[in-house]
């Protein structure tokens, strides 16, 4: 039997989404549940013919009509298939085996996925009490050790919380040769971004997706933005044809009508809000969160919750497979009337939920031991 790499042995199995999604209401994988802008459905139905799905993608144009978008240069840019491949693409350029990535915890775990797969060691530091970023002791560590980059998701998934910029500026200059990543793929709905720090800071690389607000989620399409020394390395060891026409085509179109998006991230925000009282009124403890979902404790009987709620093909994400997150499911907010519907089954599934003592005293925060997170 040929053998795989070590790093490969040891690794993990990402944990994606299940199979037959389809026909359901999809509050677990932060999805758009509403649509992409009707005139992407229309453009990519017309572009469907044997001479555009013959023809090797060209990206030049596209790439210019995306760099002027976000208001960055061509230079400043790389098309990626998806966030994903963006980090993938950060671990093959600037990762050897050994080397170390600093991540808070809970987060993201492809970040972590891309680096074991690269042979390198991962750091951990974790939240506070109330899901804040110790970034004092991300400042240490990084003086401390040698560290190759840091992955940060702002805001962070699965907690939905916000590093505040002053936060992102300490880390930044604490260590000047780490690449300092950091994730917007939630930007949208917070609001916040540091995309136009790339440009004062050359350790500094920024993600973006489509497959978030603007519902591109089955076409894979993402963008890398970072300073031109740090591009162009990227570049070099880029899949040259990693992002596909139709992809980059509908990511063209959508930013046309990004006023759908406006919409939608408004009508998100508000959902979320009514989400979080309906919450509030029932004592249950949640997350406040500047993303497009809330994550929430329940209690140990977590996993049967989702697989109720899975019954009436409601599907949210379970976290209890974290041992840090015991007892958490995290919900993606949708339209009105999936929240609305999201409230009505928890309300009938409220004898199972598990309330703190004193819930309103210690609202929306989370307790934090040495031991892990609990209730």
């Amino acid at each position: 039997m040929i053998k795989p790499r070590p790093a490969i042995e040891n690794l993990k199995k990402y944990r994606p989404p299940q199979e037959g999604r389809g026909g359901k209401m999809r509050l677990d994988f932060n999805e758009n549940t509403v649509g992409c802008p009707p005139q992407v459905i229309r453009a990519l139905r017309r572009a469907l013919n044997p001479e555009m799905m013959t023809r090797y993608p060209e990206y030049d144009e596209g790439r210019r009509t995306l760099a002027a978008y976000f208001c960055v240069k061509p230079e400043e840019m790389v098309l990626a298939n998806g966030t994903d491949d963006a980090i993938k693409m950060v671990c093959d350029t600037f990762v050897d085996p050994g080397h170390a990535l600093l991540v808070p915890a809970p987060t993201f775990p492809v970040y972590e996925f891309f680096h074991n797969v690269a042979g390198g060691k991962t750091l951990r530091i974790r939240y506070d009490e109330r899901f804040r970023l110790p970034a004092h002791d991300f400042v240490a560590t990084l003086k401390k050790e040698r560290v190759r980059w840091v992955a940060l998701a702002n805001p962070n998934n699965p907690t939905g919380t916000q590093i505040p910029k002053s936060a992102l500026k300490s880390i930044l200059l604490a260590a000047p040769q780490t690449v300092v990543l950091v994730d917007e793929a939630y930007q949208d709905f917070s609001g916040q971004t540091i995309l136009p720090w790339i440009r004062r800071y050359p350790n500094l690389i920024v993600t973006r997706t489509f497959s978030k607000a603007f519902g591109l989620a089955a076409l894979r399409m993402g963008c890398l933005f970072a300073n031109p020394q740090l591009i162009e390395p990227l570049q070099r060891g880029q899949n040259p044809f990693a992002v596909n026409s139709l992809a980059l085509m509908c990511a063209c179109i959508a930013i046309r009508y990004d006023e759908n998006v406006r919409k939608y991230t408004q009508t998100i925000r508000a959902n979320r809000v009514g989400l979080c009282r309906w919450l509030d009124a029932h004592d249950i403890p949640y997350v406040p969160s500047s993303a497009n979902f809330v994550l929430t404790r329940v209690g140990e009987r977590a996993p049967e919750i989702a697989r109720l709620l899975r019954e009436k093909k409601i599907l949210v994400r379970d976290w209890s497979y974290d041992p840090h997150l015991k007892g958490y499911l995290r919900f993606t907010v949708g339209s009105q009337a999936q929240t609305r519907r999201l409230m009505s089954e928890l309300e009938r599934l409220k004898h199972l939920i598990q309330t703190p003592n004193g819930a309103r005293a210690w609202k929306n925060m989370v307790v934090y031991s040495s031991a892990g997170w609990f209730a």
